[in-house]
């Protein structure tokens, strides 16, 4: 079995039946659906790719510049900025249309309930109110993109322990936004999964939650490569780490089907035997997700 642990539902760049025959076409059986933040956006030419590769390599090699990199694809407006064009990124994502997938067709996707406990309202409603839904199985926080310290889940994490589901964190670097430690130390039930490998901080990150048995990572985005994959894997063990793409972001025109094989090929090539193979495309998510 191969599940997409981390793939955003914007149905202006891919449609509920277009993904389906992308999964189909690249032999993926189930995703987990999360609501779309931000505007459309394609990484269209070469300079866009270029700056995507930039940012990673100055992140791992680099950290501290690569932080500040980081930081400049947010303005202080809130917005997504790339290469100078900014994309409004949603205060408070729709969580409606993920269930909606989900109920339409529970063979073939379950949902993250998105939460922002700095758009005002009570996250914890948010999350109880989605949770009633079949297959809505974790919740998904943004401290980077929404501006908050992590500690502003507290509650939301004190719930997840409480109901057993996990929570998927994107971190950001600054005003408490990256604090990877706080919630896996104070909910020792917890499972907290870091998108993106861990961005912003990697190696650093991978450090800590090895010897976490309630951290992981997830190894989507097309800000990763083959290789940060590889170190990755390498360095955490299989059973630290899950398949997703972050999609349907990474296209590179309207209209372009979804490249579901790029990342799932990044796996599919390390080093690994079948059985730690399994646990990375899917063994590990079914086993932190709400059953």
């Amino acid at each position: 079995m191969v599940i997409d642990c981390h793939i955003h539902f914007d149905p202006e760049i891919l449609t509920l039946d277009n993904m389906l025959a992308c999964m189909d076409r690249h032999g993926v059986d189930k995703a987990a659906l999360i609501a779309t933040m931000v505007e459309p956006f394609y990484l269209d030419g070469k300079a866009k790719q270029a700056a995507s590769g930039l940012l990673r390599y100055t992140l791992m090699r680099a950290n501290p510049l690569g932080q500040v990199a980081y930081m400049t694809t947010i303005d202080s407006k809130g917005n997504f900025v790339l290469l100078g064009k900014k994309y409004r990124i949603y205060e408070k994502p729709d969580n409606a249309p993920v269930a909606e997938a989900v109920a339409r067709h529970p063979d073939r996707f379950v949902g993250w309930i998105f939460v922002n406990p700095a758009a005002g309202g009570d996250p914890v409603e948010e999350v109880e109110k989605w949770s009633a839904q079949p297959g809505m199985v974790g919740v998904k926080a943004h401290p980077f993109w929404h501006r908050y310290p992590v500690s502003e889940l507290d509650r939301v994490a004190a719930w997840c322990q409480a109901h057993g589901y996990p929570l998927l964190i994107h971190l950001g670097c600054r005003g408490g936004s990256g604090d990877y430690r706080s919630l896996p130390e104070k909910y020792p039930d917890l499972k907290v999964l870091y998108a993106h490998a861990g961005i912003p901080y990697f190696a650093k990150l991978w450090s800590y939650a090895r010897d976490m048995k309630n951290v992981f990572i997830d190894l989507s985005s097309p800000y990763l490569d083959q290789e940060l994959v590889r170190r990755a894997v390498e360095f955490l063990g299989a059973e630290k780490c899950l398949y997703g793409t972050d999609g349907p972001y990474g296209q590179q025109k309207p209209g372009e089907d979804y490249d579901y094989g790029m990342i799932k090929g990044w796996v599919e090539r390390l080093p690994l035997r079948e059985r730690d193979l399994e646990r990375v495309l899917a063994e590990n998510f079914l086993g932190i997700a709400k059953g």
